[in-house]
């Protein structure tokens, strides 16, 4: 019989049904899930790595006292910086990690853009492509740990931009303080 709730319960959890995070649904399907930290899972599905899922921080700076906000895309490996800006300052191909290379970002059909070496593009470049696109491409140089000499290697990586601007509605959101969160 312990066992059978166990299972019961164990089930609950994974679904989503119980969580020790507080979960909200928007009205148009979003599921909003705040976690410590100032860490807010934006997306339609329980799964946090679904395409489609970002995670959205707002930590308090211990020294400034102001909000550091950034939203990234964990099935994709794309990080939008904002710092303590209501805007976005900076776009990021998090798996660009080969020095003095340059990435390259892409969305949809649109021209490839240059990033400097650490895989970063100022987010007036892009973000008003991407707040309007369903593809974000990053080819990026990674260094391959399994190889004697290091040698960088290149990959690409594909990141959804469904829900994006409801991840930047979020971290508005929680900068004017209609969604609060820990810090």
């Amino acid at each position: 019989m312990n066992r059978v709730l166990l299972t019961a319960i164990i089930a609950a959890t994974l679904s989503g049904c119980v969580s020790p995070n507080p979960v909200s649904t928007t009205s148009d399907g979003y599921r909003i899930q705040k976690f410590s930290q100032g860490t807010v899972s934006v997306g339609k599905s329980a799964n946090l790595l679904a395409a489609g899922n970002w995670s959205v921080s707002c930590q308090t700076d211990a020294m400034t006292g102001k909000r550091n906000c950034s939203i990234t895309s964990l099935a994709g490996a794309l990080f939008i910086d904002y710092g303590s800006s209501p805007k976005p300052q900076r776009v990021c191909a998090l798996l660009h990690d080969a020095p003095g290379m340059t990435a390259l970002i892409r969305v949809d059909s649109h021209p490839a853009v240059a990033t400097d070496t650490q895989g970063c593009v100022s987010a007036s470049r892009i973000i008003h492509q991407m707040r309007s696109g369903s593809t974000f491409l990053a080819r990026v140089g990674a260094i391959n740990d399994w190889s004697p000499d290091l040698r960088s290697v290149i990959k690409d990586s594909r990141a959804s931009l469904e829900g994006l601007n409801k991840a930047m509605e979020t971290v508005a959101d929680i900068q004017a303080g209609r969604l609060a969160v820990k810090p």
